[in-house]
């Protein structure tokens, strides 16, 4: 059992059920049940379903959302709370998190510990930007990847010591991930036939994880197989001009936009393969969210999606930026029933061994613990009054 005494303080960039967010809430989750006192702060609101924790959960309302900007009110909240609460750990998940995450802890006693979730675009950095982040990020009592291309990238784009950085994969609550409802139902409130070839994509409408580029994949795969559909399931700021590409390449009626949804695990029961095609990627959730509903994946080999999908075994990768490839996968999926369904029961194995959030949440208890007993941060019964 874990003292009760340590108290970690999470910080999200959004209370909506994103995948930073969601990772967040099932460690949350794990940890409170080994004995972790823990709180949540999340930078700013989001439209949509929010997080489902557990714990005190308060929101920044910050404003600022530059790349090296931060909303001074909201910061100093943050760092308010933080020494009110007497937070030992303050546990940043993701960059923007980061951003504010340290500055709030200065002349403080709590430990930073930066979690790395995605990657930096090739040419979509500056010097300075990079440079900044590169501070922020030594800063940080702790650096995690979330793959080993994320810890490569930390050494190459921010030189960052490769001692300092640990990596623990992301992971899932697969509870989360069981479907209430039949196949055939939640075909039939999408309005899909019994014969549809249903392709799901999963993320936030952004730049990065490129719905528009998702789109021309899918306008190839339409062309070949007259009974796909693609349902997109996420929200966010390209939610007007993924709109407007589903009419500009004559979609309509071939193309489901959800929105955020709750019944993820539904969803996915409902469809046949996964599509990815982000321009760049950590370790999404959702292609560990597909291999534990036994749904096979194609992606682009990027980031540490090799790490979660093993081409021809779980699921197919194409070269990155290949969009005929990446098609010709989705295809051949589903043109092949029987390949689908053994690559899904491999990917379900896979992922429940290796990325179950019960297993890698005592290596972050062990990381805090590390922390506490390095800076001789642990409070004492006294001081916790």
């Amino acid at each position: 059992m874990f003292d009760r005494s340590l108290r970690v303080l999470h910080v999200t960039a959004t209370a909506q059920r994103r995948g930073a967010e969601m990772f967040a809430a099932d460690l949350i989750r794990e940890l409170d049940a080994a004995g972790i006192e823990q709180q949540l702060v999340a930078l700013r609101d989001s439209d949509g379903p929010k997080v489902p924790v557990d714990v005190p959960l308060s929101v920044l309302g910050a404003q600022a959302r530059g790349p090296m900007r931060v909303d001074l009110s909201a910061l100093l909240r943050l760092r308010r709370q933080a020494m009110a609460w007497r937070a030992d750990v303050v546990q940043a998940h993701g960059g923007e998190a980061l951003k504010y995450s340290v500055p709030a802890t200065v002349f403080t006693k709590a430990a930073v510990v930066y979690r790395r979730i995605g990657s930096t675009q090739p040419g979509s950095a500056g010097a300075a930007r990079l440079a900044g982040h590169r501070r922020l990020v030594l800063r940080a009592a702790a650096v995690v990847a979330v793959s080993e291309a994320a810890r490569r990238e930390l050494a190459h784009n921010f030189a960052v010591p490769e001692g300092r950085v640990e990596v623990i994969p992301n992971a899932v609550a697969p509870e989360r991930i069981q479907s209430a409802r039949p196949r055939a139902e939640v075909r039939h409130e999408l309005a899909l036939d019994d014969d549809a070839e249903v392709v799901i994509w999963i993320g936030a409408l952004h730049p990065e994880k490129d719905p528009i580029g998702t789109l021309e994949v899918f306008s190839r795969v339409a062309e070949k197989r007259p009974r796909a559909v693609l349902v997109m399931v996420g929200g966010g700021p390209l939610d007007r001009a993924t709109h407007s590409a589903v009419t500009a390449r004559q979609l309509e009626g071939r193309v489901r936009m959800l929105g955020a949804r709750e019944d993820v695990a539904d969803l996915l029961r409902g469809a046949d393969v996964l599509l990815l095609a982000s321009r760049s990627e950590g370790m999404p959730a959702a292609v560990i969210e597909a291999g534990m509903a036994a749904l096979p994946v194609v992606a682009y080999a990027l980031g540490g999606l090799p790490e979660v999908v093993v081409d021809g075994s779980t699921g197919l990768l194409a070269p990155p930026g290949d969009a005929d490839a990446l098609a010709e996968g989705v295809i051949a999926l589903l043109a092949d029933e029987r390949r689908r369904e053994m690559m899904g029961r491999a990917g379900q194995g896979r992922c429940f061994a290796e990325f179950s959030v019960a297993s890698i949440a005592p290596r972050y208890a062990d990381l805090y613990r590390s922390l506490m007993r390095r800076t001789d941060r642990r409070p004492t019964a006294e001081s916790r009054g």
